[in-house]
């Protein structure tokens, strides 16, 4: 088992769970927000979550991190948005949404950066960046135990980060279904 491998995967969810929580955040700064600082960072934390999401849906198709230049100017956009935005309205604003969304977004940031470096230490040809060898050919088992191990991860760190946002504090609770209804007036 190729321990690359089983780690390809994970900066692309992280960015996906950090796209996630941006939107969260800027979703319920953009509704609840009652300034135009508000309504701002609501929109750049939307658009950084946007692009941390499409980011994220590229690298993990092409099964490597593309443009990882781009990667790290998501991510620290994505982690100075989130600083902003916890300044701006710190009562609302969950510091526990924060926290992982900016631990996420050094995830994927760190990895892109170091696609970065070793590009420039030459030791990624062009050739072999764009036709993977044997060694970099990973089996279906090694990926799927890769994608499985990484989204326990990311589940369990942005499920709840999630409902501590405006965005989840506002959804309605899913135990509350008229279908589940249990009062029976006929």
């Amino acid at each position: 088992m190729n321990t690359s491998a089983l780690t390809r995967s994970w900066p692309t969810l992280a960015a996906w769970g950090a796209g996630l929580l941006q939107l969260g955040v800027g979703a319920g700064m953009i509704t609840q927000g009652t300034g135009v600082a508000d309504r701002g960072v609501g929109v750049l934390a939307a658009v950084v979550g946007a692009a941390a999401l499409g980011w994220g849906v590229a690298a993990l198709t092409r099964g490597r991190l593309v443009a990882p230049r781009t990667g790290m100017a998501i991510a620290v956009i994505g982690t100075v948005a989130s600083g902003l935005a916890l300044a701006v309205d710190p009562v609302r604003i969950s510091v526990h949404a924060v926290g992982v969304a900016v631990l996420l977004h050094l995830a994927y940031g760190v990895a892109s950066a170091f696609v970065v470096r070793r590009a420039r230490s030459g030791s990624d040809d062009v050739a072999r960046s764009t036709t993977p060898d044997a060694a970099d050919r990973v089996s279906p088992r090694t990926s799927v135990l890769g994608m499985i191990a990484g989204c326990i991860i990311v589940a369990g760190l942005v499920t709840p980060a999630l409902g501590a946002t405006e965005a989840g504090r506002a959804a309605p609770d899913h135990s509350d279904h008229p279908l589940f209804s249990t009062e029976h007036g006929h």
